[in-house]
C-alpha cells in the first residue's frame, strides 16, 4: 500500500526523465485526484461513524442559535468568535433540520480537506500530502466533529493552508500573489474563528520570514499580517460594543477558562486522547492505553519525519519544520496554560504533524538497501496504518454512540416540555440550558456562571410576561424559585433535570405528571423516543 503510495510523492522534485508538459499535466492531475479520493473517503467513513441525526451539543447551540429562527440567539461570551456560525448559516437560515446541517458542515469538511493540503502537494509531493490529509482525517476526532458546528478543525485547515500557501509565496516560483492571497485568506479564516490562534500562527510565519534567508519576502510577511486584520475586524468591533475593548475581552475570556497561566496540561490530554470530550475537571483516567499509544508516539515520528528529509529530500526539509514549528507553537497555550483538556484543541498541531508523519512513513522503506528489507518495512507500515485507522474508528463509534444517546436525551426533555406549555416564545434559566433551550426554541438564560443574561428580579418579571422556566441537574431550587413547584425528569440516559415553573397566576402550565402506562413515550424530532414515562414526578 505505502510502496505503491510513495510513487505519488516525485512532486515537482524528481519528475521522471524525458517526462514532458502532457506527462507533468497528467501526474498533477492524478495527485489531485489522490487527495480527493482522500476527502471522499473521509466523508463517507464519517457519516457511517456519527449519526446525521445527533443533535446539537452545549457549544453547538450557542453557536447555531446566532442565525436561524428555531430558537433565539444564546449568549456569546468573550472567548468565542463568529465565524464558525458564519460557516453554519447558509444551513440553519434555510431549515432547523439537524440532518442538513450536518451534511452542510461534512461537505464543509471535506472541503477544507481538500483545500488546507492543497498547496502541499508542490511542497512535499502528491503522496506525502494525500497521506498526511489520510491520517489527520482518520483520527476519531475529526470524524466526530467533521458534522458538528464547532471551531477546532476549521481552524486546523486554515493553519495547514496557510503555512502550505506562505512557502508557495516566499519560493519565488510561479504567480507570487496568487499564493499571497492564499496566505491573507487562510489568514483571515482562522482569525475569524478563533483570533488567538490565529496570532499565534502570524508569529511564527513572520519569524520564519525573518530568520530564514531564502524565506525573506516582505510581500508574503505583510499579506499575513494584513489576512489577519481583515479576520480580526469583526472580532475588535465587537470587543468595544460589548466587552470595552479586546484587551478588556481577552481578559473576561481568560476568567470564563478558568484563568490562564502556568499549567502543565500534558498529562490531562493524554487522558482525553480517547475522551472524554472535555475533560474539566480533567480526572479521568487512562481506560485504553494501546490506543492513545499513536499520540505518545507522534512527536517521535515527526521528528524521524525530520531527519528522513534532511538525509533524502532537502528541498522539503524546509516545509516540513515549518508545519512542525506552527505545530508546536500553536499547541503552547492548550499544553501551557489551561488547566483542563479537549482532544479537538490540538487538532491544528494534529493536522501540522500528519505532513512530516506522512513523509517518515513514505520514505522510511526507500531508506533501507535491498528488495526485502524494504518491503517488509512498506507492510510492516501499512499493517500500523489500518491498525490505526481501524482503531480510531472504534473510538469514534462508541464515543459517537454514547454522545448521540445524551443528546438525544436532552432533545426527548425538550419535546416534554413543550408539551407542558413551555413554547416559543419562551425562556429557560439555569447554567447548563444552551442545549435544552434551543431543542424546545426557547431563549437560553442565567442569574449565574459565565454567561449571566437576567438578575433574579428579571426572572420574576419575565416570568409574568411570558412562558419561563428554571432547569438544572441539582435538585435544590435557585433563590427566586423557592416557591415554585418543582418537577423531576429522569431521562434515558440517567440524567436527573430539575424543572422549575412559576406558580399560578403568571403561567398556567399543563400538569407535571406521569403519562398513562398505554400512552407512546415523548419522541423527539428526530423520530427516538427519549424520557421514560414512569420518571416523570411531581415534587409538593
Amino acid at each position: 500500500m505505502l510502496e505503491r503510495l510513495a510513487e505519488a510523492t516525485a512532486g515537482r522534485v524528481r519528475r521522471a526523465p524525458g517526462t514532458g508538459a502532457a506527462g507533468a499535466c497528467g501526474s498533477a492531475r492524478a495527485g489531485a485526484w489522490l487527495l480527493v479520493a482522500v476527502a471522499v473517503c473521509f466523508t463517507l467513513v464519517q457519516m457511517s461513524a456519527v449519526t446525521l441525526r445527533m443533535p446539537l451539543g452545549w457549544d453547538e447551540a450557542v453557536y447555531a442559535s446566532q442565525f436561524g429562527n428555531h430558537a433565539p440567539a444564546a449568549y456569546f461570551s468573550a472567548p468565542r468568535a463568529r465565524g464558525i456560525s458564519w460557516l453554519a448559516a447558509p444551513a440553519v437560515l434555510v431549515t432547523g433540520s439537524v440532518v442538513v446541517l450536518r451534511c452542510w458542515m461534512s461537505l464543509l469538511a471535506a472541503t477544507g480537506l481538500v483545500a488546507a493540503y492543497w498547496p502541499w502537494r508542490r511542497l512535499v509531493g502528491d503522496g506525502v500530502a494525500a497521506l498526511a490529509a489520510a491520517l489527520f482525517a482518520g483520527l476519531w476526532v475529526v470524524q466526530f466533529y467533521a458534522a458538528e458546528v464547532m471551531p477546532n478543525l476549521y481552524v486546523a485547515f486554515g493553519a495547514v493552508g496557510t503555512a502550505g500557501w506562505f512557502l508557495r509565496a516566499v519560493d519565488g516560483r510561479g504567480p507570487a500573489w496568487r499564493w499571497r492571497t492564499g496566505v491573507a485568506a487562510g489568514l483571515a479564516c482562522v482569525a475569524l474563528i478563533r483570533p488567538p490562534d490565529a496570532g499565534w500562527l502570524t508569529a511564527v510565519l513572520l519569524v520564519a520570514a525573518a530568520v530564514v534567508p531564502g524565506w525573506r519576502r516582505a510581500g508574503a510577511a505583510l499579506w499575513a499580517v494584513g489576512g489577519a486584520v481583515v479576520g480580526l475586524v469583526p472580532w475588535v468591533v465587537e470587543s468595544f460594543r460589548r466587552f470595552g475593548g479586546p484587551l478588556a475581552r481577552l481578559r473576561t475570556g481568560s476568567e470564563v477558562q478558568g484563568g490562564m497561566g502556568w499549567h502543565l496540561a500534558f498529562g490531562m490530554e493524554l487522558r482525553a486522547v480517547d475522551g472524554p470530550m472535555l475533560c474539566r475537571p480533567c480526572t479521568a483516567g487512562w481506560p485504553h492505553p494501546v490506543l492513545t499509544v499513536w499520540w505518545l508516539l507522534l512527536p517521535v515520528v515527526a521528528l524521524a519525519g525530520l531527519a528522513l528529509a534532511a538525509r533524502r529530500w532537502r528541498d522539503r526539509l524546509g516545509p516540513l519544520v515549518l508545519a512542525s514549528a506552527c505545530a508546536v507553537v500553536m499547541s503552547v497555550q492548550y499544553l501551557f496554560l489551561l488547566d483542563y483538556a479537549a482532544t479537538r484543541f490540538l487538532m491544528p498541531s494534529y493536522a501540522l504533524l500528519a505532513l512530516p508523519v506522512a513523509a517518515f512513513g513514505l520514505g522510511a522503506p526507500g531508506a533501507l538497501r535491498g528488495r526485502a528489507p524494504r518491503l517488509v518495512a512498506a507492510g510492516l507500515l501499512s499493517v500500523l496504518l489500518v491498525a490505526q485507522l481501524a482503531g480510531q474508528y472504534a473510538v469514534v463509534r462508541h464515543l459517537a454512540a454514547g454522545e448521540a444517546r445524551q443528546r438525544e436525551a436532552l432533545t426527548g426533555l425538550a419535546v416534554r416540555l413543550n408539551s407542558l406549555g413551555l413554547r416559543a416564545p419562551c425562556a429557560l434559566v439555569g447554567t447548563d440550558v444552551p442545549p435544552l433551550a434551543f431543542e424546545a426554541g426557547c431563549s437560553s438564560e442565567a442569574v449565574a456562571g459565565n454567561n449571566v443574561t437576567l438578575t433574579p428580579a428579571g426572572v420574576v418579571s419575565r416570568a409574568a410576561r411570558e412562558p419561563l422556566a428554571a432547569a438544572q441537574l441539582s435538585s435544590r431550587a435557585p433563590g427566586y424559585a423557592r416557591r415554585w413547584p418543582r418537577c423531576t425528569f429522569v431521562l434515558t440516559d440517567g440524567a436527573h433535570w430539575y424543572v422549575f415553573r412559576p406558580p399560578p397566576p403568571a403561567r398556567r402550565w399543563g400538569p407535571c405528571r406521569t403519562p398513562a402506562r398505554s400512552a407512546a413515550p415523548p419522541t423527539a424530532r428526530h423520530g427516538v423516543p427519549l424520557v421514560r414515562d414512569a420518571a416523570l414526578t411531581r415534587s409538593r
